[in-house]
């Protein structure tokens, strides 16, 4: 068994799942990500290295630990995705970086829906491997904290909206540490418990505006480990408005840890509108005052 990359892409197809089709017919952005992980996971089963046989065979974990991708155009419920994930440059020398495009038929031609990144990680717990295998002999890390260590510890948690909760086991891998897509869950929650707080929930918008939530970003990277029923504090900040027409938005997450803070995950979001239903659905809403005003607010 070996993980050695080799430069040739690995194909998938799969369909959004169901319960991603919030509003209509229109899939949220957590399921382009999930798609993406899907081809990714792809490549390495296709070379006999799949997650599960590698952990049951040598104890390593395969971990998804960052993605950053750009979402072009949308995806509905009954489409199917074609996937390619190819390796890349990029990381360092204990991370497998790959180019992932997702792309769906419109008229009989292929349109891209999603192109970007993503970093998958080999991961075994302190006391948990006697000594690496030698397929991933030097590239096994204890934590995500080993790859790319933050500069210093944080004093206080960063200013912002907060939100907290109970890491629940549907988030984790692996049966204690939280995964990659329980922070893309995170992402797209605190970003509704944001807006809701702002006074422009997305029920509200939806019904007073006919508006519905457009991702054209996202970007999650692991810090370090966190676990299962630790408390995590998630802080999110609206940054900017762009042209009136989306707004850029920082995540971050915490436990605290023998009284020590620390930093297991950052992110971001690219977010407008997007009419939902009649003459002019799918096109981009141009927010005004009022809701700029709301999403810039601020708690420092």
């Amino acid at each position: 068994m070996t993980v050695a990359l080799d430069a040739r892409p690995a194909s998938y197809r799969g369909r959004p799942r169901y319960e991603g089709a919030n509003i209509g017919t229109w899939v949220g952005f957590k399921q382009f990500v999930y798609l993406a992980e899907d081809a990714v996971l792809q490549y390495y089963r296709d070379r006999g290295t799949g997650p599960g046989r590698l952990f049951h065979d040598s104890g390593v974990q395969l971990s998804i630990v960052e993605h950053s991708v750009r979402l072009p155009g949308p995806v509905f419920v009954d489409d199917e995705v074609h996937a390619e994930a190819t390796p890349a440059p990029g990381g360092n020398d204990a991370e497998d970086t790959f180019a992932v495009t997702l792309t769906v038929e419109r008229d009989g031609q292929p349109v891209p829906v999603l192109k970007g990144k993503v970093r998958v990680a080999f991961v075994a717990p302190a006391g948990t491997l006697d000594a690496p295998p030698a397929e991933v002999a030097g590239r096994v890390v204890a934590d995500p904290a080993a790859l790319r260590p933050p500069a210093e510890a944080p004093a206080a948690f960063r200013p912002g909206f907060r939100w907290s909760e109970t890491i629940p086991y549907p988030h984790c891998q692996f049966s204690d540490r939280m995964q990659h897509s329980g922070y893309v869950r995170d992402l797209e929650e605190v970003v509704h418990r944001y807006l809701a707080d702002r006074g422009i929930s997305i029920r509200r918008m939806l019904t007073e505006r006919n508006w519905i939530p457009a991702v054209t970003r996202s970007q999650v990277r692991l810090l370090a480990d966190a676990y299962l029923e630790e408390e995590l504090h998630t802080v999110f900040t609206v940054d900017d408005i762009v042209k009136d027409v989306m707004f850029t938005g920082r995540m971050d997450c915490y436990v605290v840890r023998d009284g020590r803070i620390v930093h297991t995950a950052t992110g971001s979001i690219t977010h407008g509108y997007g009419v939902a239903s009649g003459p002019d659905a799918g096109q981009v809403a141009v927010m005004d005052a009022q809701t700029q005003a709301a999403l810039l607010w601020s708690a420092s």
